[in-house]
């Protein structure tokens, strides 16, 4: 798979998803060889919410034999700075607001050898408050190999692990099967030109 073409095809994915919302949904999105699928992600409040996810992601990712798959998530960062050329032209405004914290939408795409992190600020329209557009931010944009990944996405830790040998049926196996027959995941299966015509 060709990693950057992948990344940028989540980016535009993500960026479409948001544009002209009031918050970016958070979501997840496989990516196999012919479709790409995408799952709303509904809440990773607390640890049982995050090992489900886990799961679901492994379960639609093994189902469809991607290659990769993407989590895309708003955050509000800690960084309070934007560079002099940032509010020019974009609707951002200069003084008290352009000091608080930016309003961030991450890419985060998990390959089989590596993960990757892209930040982005969500630019507003001012007066509607709804998402206009978006500007990279380099400092929130990194990767890692698979065994370096920080304990932040810990609960996708075990997204490309090795199958059970063949025919061995584990547990974790019967849990995933289960998984594919929930609504949520049945109707996210469906490539998103065909659900667009529903």
């Amino acid at each position: 798979m060709n990693q950057p073409m992948a990344i940028d095809e989540l980016v535009s994915v993500a960026q479409a998803e948001a544009m002209g919302e009031l918050d970016a949904p958070m979501m997840a999105i496989v990516l196999s060889r012919d479709e790409s699928y995408d799952l709303p992600i509904q809440s990773l409040e607390t640890d049982a919410d995050k090992a489900r996810w886990g799961l679901i992601l492994r379960a639609a990712r093994e189902h469809v034999e991607a290659d990769a798959v993407a989590v895309l998530y708003p955050a509000w960062t800690t960084i309070r700075q934007r560079s002099a050329e940032a509010g020019e032209g974009d609707g951002t405004v200069a003084g008290e607001d352009a000091a608080g914290p930016i309003d961030t939408l991450f890419v985060q795409l998990h390959t089989r050898d590596r993960v990757y992190w892209r930040g982005f600020e969500q630019i507003r329209d001012p007066r509607h408050q709804r998402i206009i557009g978006f500007r990279r931010i380099s400092a929130l944009s990194t990767d890692y190999h698979r065994d370096e990944v920080p304990s932040v996405a810990a609960w996708l830790s075990t997204l490309f692990e090795p199958l059970p040998a063949e025919g061995e049926e584990t547990e974790v196996d019967r849990e995933l099967a289960d998984l594919l027959d929930e609504p949520e995941v049945t109707a996210a299966l469906y490539p998103r030109q065909l659900r667009a015509l529903h």
